[in-house]
């Protein structure tokens, strides 16, 4: 099996039959996870730095969109072009591949491919699923972007490879290592596009000149007569082309188009008071926050509302500091009245962890000392008595920003979409979030939000915490000072987030820090994240969650377990990539790439699980003084299988303090049909000492 990454333009090809209408450029802007398609308009689907495709993945003769996600080697197929999750889902790539998508056998589906420059091969497959490739021949000398038409008309789609930065490009012959033709086309640096732009059945490459916001074609593959040049307007992204069912490009003279308003949506400009303009508007009305930094905003959406953010539109929580006075070597600045919301448990080393006000300087989060003899180059101290502010390097010619403002978004309004915003710098406290569906936390929150397409960042608590019936999708969660996720209630989504660098801020790991966490809830589903380099764990869930699903993620080099289940019921954990977690704490079998803390009924299958502190672990301990709505808090009914387990170090089973082995006896506690790739000693755990592989089978496990 071929498996990739990519890094570059992806370009998908054109149907390989006559198409019913004429191609259309679209693009793809990789900062934001969004799509411009004209005739359709804008929509979110994917996640910054994801790399696009375009491609007729069922045979109904319109190209829809694909995504490609290089940190995960996974690929996201789409039957429509629309904001949504994927239909398909594919693990195809290690991290150097580059992504193509064609109909390679001529059956009217477009499928999946990857060019290797490592050894300058191409692999295909003629099914969207994981698979070894159908074909794979060497072409060309590993450098360049992968292409692919059906260039003769023949209903088969071959490959090439276009060097942007030379303006030239290479053609196979039949999907062989021959070259049928090469030339050079455009000029250095344009982007590449290939679809049948006449409608002749014939696809035709074509450069999109982002200076003058036109498409120019090459006259192979083009109709004699046929315009060799369109106004296609100036679009922030990667372009692609096919038969999107939107509208075809204009020739010259038709204009182009730009960052459009969604029909019937109010703009909000910078300066402007956002939760005003939703006061002045009717239920169900939709928002488009313009580009510019909006501070000290915060609003309460109404039922039905759909914020939009406009590229570039920042919601910022922070004040700007200015008029510093110098004492020694330290710099203060006074009038500051505010009172930070204190909550939450903290590190012994670091008391002011609760206190939800932070500061930035040229957007570096500096931490917070309780002392002015304390403070330094890297620290800063807010004496609340004096209303000043502290800092211990010189803020001249630095931008210094106080976080002031509680949070972003909040309250408890049904069917509300946020969308496209960079959220940052606010002053929510602990287990409260930037973007937060409830009133409070006693809330249960508001019925069907959908929070996608955001970049959350370099907030105090939460970047976002949702109640009931949320849909929580393609955002960039990261530098969050507590948690980058988190959740209560019932009937939760989360799939395609980016979280990463979270629990940027002491507080007691054991209380809450980490990626995300999970608390008192029921049918939560976990989808093709990808989590990594949290302080704390990965995905955690604790406090009676219930009925749980943990698929497909990818959880990297957290500090603390990959997906750490604590004291809850009934989970399914499978088909993960675990790897590098754990070893901020590795005692006993903490460090696990997957972790089970006395809870009842866990199925865990399917996972890769490399090099963590720990293999997979449960750990079963007297939480008796823990609510247990559902039944007793320990390890029964525990079924492990068909899980590939890689350690050179740490331990991989089952272990108890309680005093009690019934755990290892009769609980129904299994493990079948493991694969396991382990260093020397003894790297398993079972009936309360550290065994060998060979005693570990003899005890029926494996």
């Amino acid at each position: 099996m071929a498996v990739v990454l990519v890094a570059s333009v992806l370009v998908g090809a054109g149907p390989a039959v006559a198409v019913p209408d004429d191609a259309q450029v679209a693009f793809f802007d990789t900062s934001l996870g969004r799509w411009h398609m004209a005739g359709i308009g804008d929509f979110y689907y994917g996640v910054p730095g994801d790399q696009p495709l375009l491609c007729d993945w069922n045979g109904n003769g319109t190209d829809t969109v694909g995504l490609y996600r290089a940190n995960s080697g996974f690929l996201y197929l789409r039957q429509s072009n629309s904001f949504g999750v994927a239909d398909v889902s594919i693990f195809f790539g290690i991290p150097e591949d580059r992504p193509v998508c064609g109909d390679w056998n001529g059956d009217g589906r477009d499928t999946i491919g990857v060019y290797r420059p490592s050894n300058a091969t191409f692999y295909l497959v003629n099914a969207n699923q994981t698979a070894y490739a159908d074909r794979q021949f060497s072409f060309g000398d590993g450098y360049g972007t992968p292409i692919a038409g059906d260039w003769d008309g023949d209903g088969i789609d071959t490959v090439g490879l276009w060097k942007e930065g030379h303006g030239y490009y290479e053609l196979s012959a039949g999907n062989t290592s021959a070259l049928l033709s090469y030339d050079h086309f455009g000029t250095p640096g344009d982007p590449i596009v290939v679809a049948d732009f006449d409608g002749d059945g014939r696809d035709t490459l074509g450069v999109y000149r982002t200076g003058t916001g036109r498409l120019h074609l090459n006259p192979l593959g083009e109709a004699s007569g046929s315009p060799l040049e369109y106004a296609v307007g100036f679009h922030t992204g990667r372009p692609v082309a096919g038969v999107t069912g939107g509208t075809a490009p204009a020739p010259p003279g038709s204009g182009g188009g730009g960052s459009e308003v969604p029909p019937g949506a109010i703009s909000v400009y910078p300066g402007t008071n956002i939760q005003s303009a939703i006061d002045d508007a009717p239920d169900g009305a939709t928002f488009y926050i313009r580009a510019g930094v909006h501070r000290l905003q915060r609003f309460q959406p109404k039922p039905g509302n759909t914020i939009i953010g406009e590229p570039g539109a920042i919601l910022n929580g922070s004040r700007v500091l200015n008029g510093w006075s110098q004492e020694g070597s330290q710099w203060w600045v006074g009038g500051q009245t505010q009172q930070a919301a204190r909550h939450g448990v903290c590190e012994p080393s670091s008391p002011r962890c609760r206190y939800s006000d932070d500061l930035f300087v040229n957007n570096v989060r500096l931490e917070h000392v309780d002392s002015r003899s304390k403070v330094d180059s890297d620290s800063w101290y807010f004496d609340y008595g004096a209303d000043r502010i502290y800092l211990g390097q010189n803020p001249s010619g630095k931008t210094v920003e106080t976080s002031i403002t509680f949070g972003a978004v909040y309250g408890n309004s049904p069917n509300v979409t946020i969308t496209g915003l960079v959220v940052e710098k606010y002053a929510n406290p602990a287990q409260h979030g930037a973007i937060d569906n409830r009133l409070n936390n006693s809330d249960a929150g508001g019925e069907n939000w959908v929070i996608a397409g955001n970049e959350v960042r370099l907030n105090h608590g939460v970047g976002i915490k949702v109640g009931k019936n949320a849909r929580v999708e393609g955002n960039n969660v990261h530098h969050n000072g507590q948690l980058g996720i988190g959740a209560v209630g019932s009937g939760s989504r989360f799939e395609n987030n980016e979280i990463a660098y979270n629990g940027q801020i002491p507080f007691w790991v054991d209380w809450e820090r980490g990626g995300t966490k999970f608390a008192k809830t029921t049918n939560i589903q976990l989808i093709d994240n990808y989590v990594h380099h949290n302080d704390g764990p990965g995905l955690w869930a604790d406090l009676s969650a219930k009925d749980m699903l943990f698929a497909n993620n990818t959880v990297i080099g957290n500090s603390k377990a990959g997906i750490y289940y604590e004291i809850s019921y009934d989970a399914v954990i499978r088909d993960n990539y675990l790897e590098g977690n754990g070893f901020g704490f590795d005692a006993w079998l903490w460090g696990g790439g997957i972790v089970i803390s006395s809870s009842p009924n866990v199925e865990i299958y399917g996972n890769t699980v490399v090099n963590n502190g720990d293999g997979i672990g449960a750990v079963e301990q007297d939480r008796s003084g823990d609510p247990a709505p559902y039944g007793p808090l320990v390890i029964s009914n525990l079924y492990v299988h068909h899980n590939t387990v890689t350690m050179s170090q740490g331990v991989t089973g089952v272990a108890q303090d309680v005093g009690n082995k019934a755990v290892f006896t009769s609980r129904n506690n299994r493990w079948e049909n493991n694969t396991y790739h382990v260093g020397s000693g003894n790297r398993f755990e079972w009936d309360n000492r550290q065994i060998s592989y060979d005693v570990w089978r003899g005890y029926g496990l494996n």
